[in-house]
């Protein structure tokens, strides 16, 4: 495979009164199977506010750095304050061998009244004063990606899987998102070689015509070309524990070498934070915020490397 596999949120939308799903739904279990990468068309979402969000998120990034550092993760409230923020250049360290990540990143989460759960509560980001449209927009964009795509990519899941549409719903009525804006600089930005975490990630990337996204898919590495009103979807390493290995969370990097500054806007969705749930053919219990503390321990504390970047050269 020298490009990844398209399907349609539409297509795997229509069920047509039948719980078994369609031709859309067979190639979605054989891509999560081979791949765990793909394009995700006739989304719903509106271009317009993709483009907004880009422009105001590399608008926050050209601001001065003492006011970015204002809404750092040293600024946050929420626990663990890894999870919300600004971080500057070589903040984060996605894979230890690359070291830390020439990438600036903000994130944000699904807006919460502050809580002593993990994950839960309010992100102290700018205001208009500071950084116009930049919240609306984000805000705006996130709640279109928490109802338009994920309780429907769930379900298709789901039908894949062989299971009732429905079988994820009591686990995500109330999800954990891990809303990111990345700045990669011109000439130069990485993301170490890594896996996703959550059950899926979905990835809005500015649209250019030469790749910085590269996924590995069997045995090589591809290049993931920027596809006009498609967004990415790939599978984590939650997904992968629920499917008892069945679907692989894939291994992925992004080299920027352009003139131009790169922003991407990927959402990690994850379980609700006191879901506990037993992998498909075991008696396991897994609870997702403990594989989720763990993670942001390795990428944050330990610096070795997100999700299973251990085992990636």
């Amino acid at each position: 495979m020298d490009t990844l596999p398209i399907l349609s949120l539409s297509k795997l939308k229509d069920l047509n009164g039948s719980n078994s799903g369609n031709e859309e739904h067979k190639r979605l279990y054989d891509i999560c199977y081979e791949h765990g990468f793909f394009y995700l068309k006739d989304h719903g979402i509106s271009a317009d506010w993709v483009r907004r969000t880009i422009a105001a998120s590399r608008n926050f990034f050209q601001l001065p750095e003492e006011i970015k550092k204002a809404y750092g993760q040293d600024k946050q409230t929420v626990y663990p304050k890894t999870c919300r923020g600004y971080v500057p250049l070589y903040g984060e360290t996605l894979h230890e061998d690359v070291g830390p990540d020439p990438k600036e990143i903000f994130d944000l989460g699904i807006e919460r009244p502050l809580s002593d759960k993990p994950f839960t509560g309010p992100t102290v980001i700018p205001d208009d004063t500071v950084a116009p449209d930049f919240a609306a927009s984000h805000y705006q964009l996130q709640g279109e990606i928490v109802t338009k795509i994920v309780p429907h990519l769930l379900r298709a899941l789901a039908v894949a899987l062989n299971r009732e549409p429905d079988w994820f719903d009591p686990y995500f009525d109330d999800p954990i998102v891990i809303h990111r804006t990345i700045y990669y600089p011109p000439e130069g930005g990485v993301a170490g070689k890594h896996t996703d975490n959550g059950i899926f990630t979905v990835l809005i990337q500015e649209y250019f015509p030469s790749p910085s996204l590269r996924v590995y898919t069997k045995n090589a590495w591809i290049d993931a070309d920027c596809l006009e009103d498609a967004f990415i979807i790939n599978l984590g390493d939650m997904l992968q524990l629920w499917t008892n290995g069945l679907f692989v969370s894939t291994p992925h990097e992004v080299i920027h070498k352009l003139s131009r500054s790169r922003i991407s806007i990927p959402f990690f969705i994850y379980p609700n934070v006191n879901a506990v749930f037993q992998p498909i053919g075991t008696d396991k219990k897994i609870n997702p915020t403990e594989v989720m503390l763990k993670n942001f321990n390795s990428i944050w504390v330990a610096k070795t490397g997100g999700g299973r970047a251990r085992e990636l050269k």
